[in-house]
């Protein structure tokens, strides 16, 4: 006698509850890892960027007897780095390096208006104004612009300082080394000071901290 077998069509429910199940955790997960890769890549990016505008200042710093620009806001001091007109080409040659994705303090990326000089929310970097190549090579020279003249960072994206949520922050110090580096309670520490880039601390010994504009 010969058996029929019988054709399976379909999952069973059990089955059908196990699919749906790692669907749902892999888009839980999948939102995180994909805005880690794309913070990763614009902090990528944005290290690039200081490098090119710490080099910039290094090089105005050579022919200025070691000064590095002066101004009360950074965007001030970082236009002395820009081409005086369109026909010479300056300390850096465009305004790429200024703007960070995702920044409240560059909120747009276009480059309208004058293609020479910087403008307001065309600048991302915060500066120490009144150092020089002589200073302590460990000082900040360029790092993101924090919240306010206060040094603190903000976990808010939205909010200026913002930008990396409070978690890390990009720096370049007066020795040319560049890096993103960690945060603890939003400020940046160096040298065992708790706040390194708080305006009026002893050790910047009148250094200020000049916001991007």
């Amino acid at each position: 006698m010969k058996r029929l077998v019988q054709k399976r069509d379909g999952f069973t429910l059990i089955e059908l509850l196990v699919v749906i199940t790692i669907i749902g955790i892999l888009a839980t997960l999948a939102p995180s890892a994909i805005n880690g890769v794309l913070t990763n890549a614009n902090q990528a990016k944005a290290l690039n960027g200081a490098r090119n505008v710490a080099m910039a200042l290094k090089l105005y710093a050579s022919d200025h007897d070691g000064s590095f620009p002066a101004g009360d806001k950074a965007l001030d001091a970082f236009n002395l780095l820009m081409p005086a007109d369109v026909g010479s080409s300056g300390y850096i040659k465009d305004k790429k390096s200024f703007i960070v994705k995702g920044s409240a303090w560059t909120p747009t990326t276009t480059e309208a208006g004058d293609p020479i000089k910087l403008k307001e929310k065309e600048n991302h970097w915060a500066y120490f104004a009144g150092l020089t190549s002589e200073s302590s090579e460990n000082w900040p020279l360029i790092f993101d612009g924090p919240n306010s003249t206060d040094g603190i960072y903000s976990t808010k994206k939205s909010e200026n300082g913002g930008v990396w949520e409070g978690k890390s922050a990009i720096v370049v110090r007066v020795n040319g080394s560049a890096a993103k580096e960690t945060l603890t309670d939003k400020k940046l520490k160096s040298d065992g000071q708790e706040n390194a880039l708080k305006t009026g601390d002893t050790w910047l010994k009148g250094a200020t901290c000049a916001l991007p504009y």
